[in-house]
């Protein structure tokens, strides 16, 4: 079950106990306060016509108290219930929205590539290029867009992954940028995720950046694998420990935060981490770690060794008892 159903079914669950908190002392209040009259009536025959007065207008402003407790638990329950079925369908409609545009945008990606390679031998057009760049762009913040839904709900899926092949793929999308791989490992990691966290790496390098060089290392480091991704931009001269925070604008010409927020939500999720910094003169520094496929693979068969062990421990044992 995903983070956001478990908040969803605790403030429901919240919501249920307060009403019957409230109504259960609301009705212990008027069944006390009932039994003092009693106790009162019988000590003092004399008042009992005042006291009778008394007694109906307890049981008038205690049924009244609770019912109105009951009627406005009911009705913030039925709120409750509604804003999270509302919650629910505006997720699945703008997934399903995110999804169809992106099919018709790679569609159109696709058509101008190939106008791209069919004018291959004449100039360079500028408007063919500005296309490409602009829905490239724009498939990637509908990406953002459908993985900022699906994150509290999402699953991962790790798998071996050679960082060299997926890596190649950028220079694809970045004809006019200088990409470099320096090193190669393999890594237990999201397919899609990974292909997301270095696009947007890259994009951000670019666009906010204006960076035309982008240095990829790999290496081996403490049993994870480290990719250090530098480019020769302008840096970032805000607070670095508020990059990766949605929604936060560092100045007017910066933009949502959502793409280093999905990075490392995404790094997060297969179970990596991300740090950011300036380059030691120039550029911006993206230092990721993720798990080796060795490593990952050494846990798992040692989970599965010591699961398989339990298992013949407790066969054993129930062995002996018969």
């Amino acid at each position: 079950m995903s983070a956001e159903r478990k908040r969803s079914r605790l403030i429901i669950a919240l919501v249920a106990l307060w009403v019957i908190f409230t109504v259960t002392l609301a009705g212990w209040w008027l069944v006390f306060g009932l039994r003092q009259l009693d106790l009162i009536k019988q000590s003092n025959i004399e008042a009992g016509n005042q006291l009778q007065r008394h007694y109906q207008m307890l049981m008038w402003e205690g049924g009244i108290l609770i019912a109105s407790l009951i009627g406005g638990g009911l009705a913030l329950f039925y709120y409750a219930r509604r804003e999270q079925r509302r919650h629910a369908q505006v997720e699945e409609f703008f997934a399903a929205f995110t999804h169809d545009a992106k099919t018709a945008l790679a569609s159109l990606r696709l058509q101008a590539e190939s106008l791209r390679e069919d004018f291959a031998q004449s100039e360079a057009n500028p408007l063919l290029e500005r296309l490409l760049s602009d829905t490239l762009r724009l498939q990637l913040q509908l990406e953002n867009s459908l993985f900022l839904v699906n994150l509290p709900r999402g699953k991962f899926f790790p798998q071996p992954i050679r960082l060299r092949d997926r890596f190649e793929a950028l220079r694809m999308n970045w004809p006019d940028v200088n990409i470099s791989l320096t090193g190669d490992a393999e890594v237990m990691a999201d397919a899609r995720a990974l292909e997301s966290v270095m696009t947007n790496l890259v994009q951000n390098s670019v666009i906010h950046g204006h960076a035309n060089q982008v240095n990829i290392d790999v290496r081996h480091h403490n049993g994870c694998v480290r990719v250090t991704v530098v480019d020769n931009g302008q840096g970032f001269k805000g607070d670095l420990s508020q990059l990766g925070k949605l929604f936060v604008r560092h100045a007017r010409s910066s933009g949502s935060g959502v793409g280093l927020y999905i990075v490392r939500q995404l790094m997060r999720g297969m179970d990596g981490t991300i740090m950011f910094r300036n380059g030691s003169k120039t550029g911006f520094v993206a230092e990721l770690e993720l798990p080796d496929v060795t490593a990952a693979s050494s846990v798992l068969n040692a989970e599965a060794q010591e699961h398989a062990g339990d298992v013949r421990t407790h066969e054993a044992t129930v062995t002996g008892r018969r």
